[in-house]
């Protein structure tokens, strides 16, 4: 049950993103109660150790196919891949270079490598079935590039990347509440509140 404070702090936020969004507050409120539930399971999936994939009924896997989906490795964490970039950048004297503005066009430009690996290849299917080890590495470098300049960004805007992104994750669950927006891909606003 929520104290009166945390009620009155729901009510301020919840105003001032029906302002932002120009949104019906009854939408706005449905999505901030969903956002609230959201983040209250993933906490407690974090405290008993429960990875969110664990909730997944088990897929099947047919011989040779690549449907298991892959899993990123364990004991690298982002502070690590900061700090590491930190003083890569410092050992060749590029701090100087990189401005956030400077890092977020490099950032650019390394997305629009990455989209090159997927040009004119039509849809791609998971597990990127039929690609060659040169075209799979080439994508693999380029989806590190995006990732390591958006961690140097990050670090230099002084944004926590871990904890800005499970916090966006949390505010999408709330715009899309998995009852409400399972199989469809419109946006948030127009959804509208069942009748309860």
């Amino acid at each position: 049950m929520a104290s009166n404070g945390e009620s009155d702090s729901s009510t301020e936020v919840i105003t001032a993103l029906t302002k932002q969004l120009g949104v019906d507050a009854a939408v706005v409120e449905r999505i901030f109660r969903a956002g609230v539930c959201h983040a209250e399971t993933m906490s407690k999936r974090r405290r008993v150790g429960e990875h969110p994939s664990d909730s997944r009924p088990n897929e099947s896997k047919e011989e040779g196919s690549q449907a298991t989906p892959a899993m990123f490795s364990e004991g690298i964490s982002l502070e690590q891949l900061r700090i590491e970039l930190a003083e890569f950048a410092k050992e060749r004297d590029w701090d100087q270079f990189h401005a956030p503005r400077n890092l977020a066009l490099a950032l650019v430009g390394e997305v629009g490598e990455l989209c090159e690996c997927f040009q004119w290849k039509g849809e791609v299917e998971e597990g990127l079935p039929g690609w060659s080890e040169k075209h799979r590495t080439a994508l693999k470098q380029e989806v590190a590039d995006v990732f390591l300049y958006l961690i140097r960004l990050s670090h230099k805007c002084h944004i926590d990347l871990p904890k800005a992104a499970l916090e966006k994750l949390a505010v999408n669950a709330a715009k899309y509440p998995a009852g409400l927006v399972r199989g469809s891909s419109r946006k948030y606003t127009e959804y509208t509140v069942p009748a309860g």
